[in-house]
């Protein structure tokens, strides 16, 4: 009797492990990522920079799924003629929720809310003198994205992620458009 209530526990842990991973995914992508600060007045600036993200899951149902993600939103440069410049950074680590569905077999989307710690770093030069300045703050994160199957459990993804992020009491919007690779198991 033990070995019968033994190897049905087995087989059901087996079953529960198999179900488990098959429902949960990770993912990255890189793409362009825009850090919105006021450049008026500053004869150089770039506001757009290479960005990415991480992010892993787990789906509670076919259409609900918990994930923690890391944004990395790029960085912004101004500089002047007479030799000032600021850099600025801008990354965040979230928790969130997706929603999901199929259009057809290899096409999905997905919206995404969630709660993200968004830090903000700013690097600054004026004349000899440098300073640098870091904040983070709690900030809500949206996306939405669409993806393509191309074999069983492994999709090309093309996604639009934004946030907000504030450094010495200015904010700002943050932007990544992303492609990238998600892997079920």
């Amino acid at each position: 009797m033990k070995k019968i209530v033994l190897a049905i526990a087995t087989a059901a842990s087996l079953f529960a492990a198999n179900a488990f991973a098959q429902q949960a995914y990770v993912g990255g992508a890189i793409g362009q990522g825009h850090i919105n600060f006021d450049c008026s007045g500053i004869p150089s600036c770039s506001n757009s920079n290479t960005g990415f993200k991480l992010y892993g899951g787990y789906n509670f149902t076919p259409a609900i799924a918990g994930e923690v993600v890391y944004f990395d939103f790029g960085k912004s440069h101004a500089s002047d003629n007479l030799g000032s410049e600021l850099n600025l950074k801008a990354s965040a680590v979230g928790l969130g929720v997706a929603f999901g569905g199929k259009f057809t077999p290899q096409w999905s989307g997905v919206a995404r809310l969630g709660v993200a710690d968004v830090r903000m770093k700013a690097d600054a030069t004026v004349g000899v003198l440098t300073g640098s300045r870091s904040e983070s703050s709690t900030q809500a994160y949206a996306g939405v994205g669409v993806a393509y199957e191309v074999s069983k459990g492994l999709s090309i993804t093309a996604d639009i992620d934004v946030s907000r992020g504030k450094i010495a009491s200015e904010s700002g919007d943050l932007r990544l458009i992303s492609v990238g690779l998600n892997k079920s198991f």
